[in-house]
């Protein structure tokens, strides 16, 4: 048998800390971007419970079965595979007091690799490393999640998401069920009749009559197909703009409106501005992008007239490999085909996806934050060294150039938007109201999100 252990000490008591892994959630918040993995079914609960996880991509999907036992509260509790690519797999999640304020989590794993002996030599020293990424990963996502409520000791209420299913959604639900919000989504066009759901093109909200806050993040996707035709652009600014106005309307209508509607905006309401440090109050471009972002945030009037606090979070570059601008670019770099683009001299606000629902969850509870608000890591960078440090992650050069002449032709203005536009955000508004980013260095976030990170042993 093998065997792997890491240790995570926070500063919460133990209780706190066995909570967190008891939220319904919280496996989603602990799956890896770096190791696709779908929650498949969920039956019970840490005492008894099973879990089905789909791991990889087509076609080397495989599926994990294991079954939670061995539950003691705010001790301990186990999983043992019942199905899955291991001969034995055992998983101990010990819970100790360190003191009435600090708790350490002890994650001890045996297991035994199919195909003895060659198993283990083929693959032995392969499955510690992955081990040590793993965890890795894990307990800064649990460590900082529990930062991240602790700076929020609010009362938790009933939140409605639009765009739930989406890129940021998706990671955001785990982080605001494990604080204790109920959260529902507001789906498109749902036949249910008891469900939140809504009609853009027929101008309806059905079944929203009661909400502490809503978190709007719904909007068509800007970076598919290869270029923007008359068609798309109106269909991008229409998913942001009608739905934006219909929600906020609604929203003012209620006999008991939310306290607090968090809408997701852009950094592109600047334009490509050169080395210009951008704050909130700097004035607006008057292309495509901007002029879209400018209506979108226009639209939300109804909700700030209603008394209702309204942040505009003006996102950089959402780093994830689980979609946009990183996913795309990992298996170009992969293949030696990554590296500047259009001279890479143009600034890149990047964030990685964790500070972007951070920064919800943030918004969310800060009173005094309203208005528009810049998101992105305190370091920017140019999109050369960009390409240079991701290279650098993935063990890649990046000498391979893509002329801006060449993005212009085969990308037009969505090319020009959004790879060689230079735009360099100030985000001193968001981090004065109390926002402390998990990953301000571009490394160190690659790193994390990739499985990449280098251990001194």
């Amino acid at each position: 048998m093998e065997k792997f252990r890491s240790e995570l000490v926070v500063n919460e008591p133990v209780e706190k800390l066995f909570k967190w892994h008891e939220r319904p959630e919280a496996l989603k918040r602990l799956n890896p971007t770096f190791q696709p993995v779908q929650v498949i079914n969920k039956e019970g609960d840490l005492r008894d419970g099973e879990v089905t996880l789909r791991i990889g991509n087509k076609p080397l999907q495989l599926d994990w079965i294991s079954r939670h036992h061995s539950y003691s509260q705010n001790r301990n509790f186990s999983d043992e595979q019942l199905k899955g690519p291991f001969a034995f797999w055992n998983h101990d999640h010990v819970f100790e007091s360190v003191d009435s304020e600090n708790s350490r989590l002890v994650d001890s794993v045996t297991y035994e690799l199919p195909f003895k002996p060659l198993g283990r030599i083929f693959a032995g020293k392969h499955i510690q490393k992955t081990l040590k990424q793993l965890f890795a990963y894990r307990h800064n996502i649990c460590e900082n999640d529990l930062k991240l409520y602790k700076r929020s000791e609010v009362d938790r209420g009933k939140i409605l998401v639009t765009g739930s299913s989406g890129l940021v959604g998706t990671q955001l639900i785990p982080l605001l069920t494990g604080a204790g919000y109920e959260v529902e989504g507001l789906k498109r066009n749902n036949s249910s009749l008891q469900e939140p759901c809504w009609d853009i093109d027929g101008g309806q909200i059905k079944n929203v009559d009661r909400c502490d806050a809503v978190i709007h993040l719904a909007g068509e996707n800007i970076s598919s197909p290869v270029r923007w035709t008359d068609s798309k652009k109106r269909s991008i600014l229409k998913s942001r703009v009608s739905g934006t106005k219909l929600l906020a309307t609604h929203l003012a209508s209620l006999e008991n409106p939310p306290h607090t509607l968090v809408c997701a905006s852009g950094m592109g309401i600047y334009g490509s501005r050169g080395d210009v440090e951008l704050t909130e109050d700097e004035a607006k471009s008057d292309d495509f992008i901007a002029e879209v972002v400018k209506e979108w945030e226009a639209a939300a009037q109804p909700a700030i007239d209603a008394g209702i606090r309204v942040v505009f979070l003006r996102f950089g570059v959402i780093l994830t490999p689980l979609g946009g601008a990183l996913k795309r670019m990992i298996p170009a770099t992969k293949l030696f085909a990554g590296g500047p683009i259009g001279g890479g001299q143009q600034w890149w606000s990047w964030l990685s996806i964790d500070d972007a629902i951070g920064s919800i969850f943030h918004a969310l509870n800060q009173k005094n934050l309203s208005g528009p608000v810049n998101v992105a890591a305190p370091n920017p960078v140019r999109q050369g060294d960009f390409a240079k440090i991701f290279g650098k992650v993935l063990n890649r050069p990046s000498f391979a150039r893509l002329p801006g002449w060449l993005v212009s032709s085969i990308m037009g203005e969505m090319g020009r938007s959004l790879l060689l536009s230079s735009t360099k955000v100030d985000v001193s508004k968001l981090i004065s109201s109390g926002y402390q980013f998990r990953f301000e260095k571009l490394e160190d976030s690659l790193r994390h999100l990739l499985g990449r990170r280098i251990f001194s042993d």
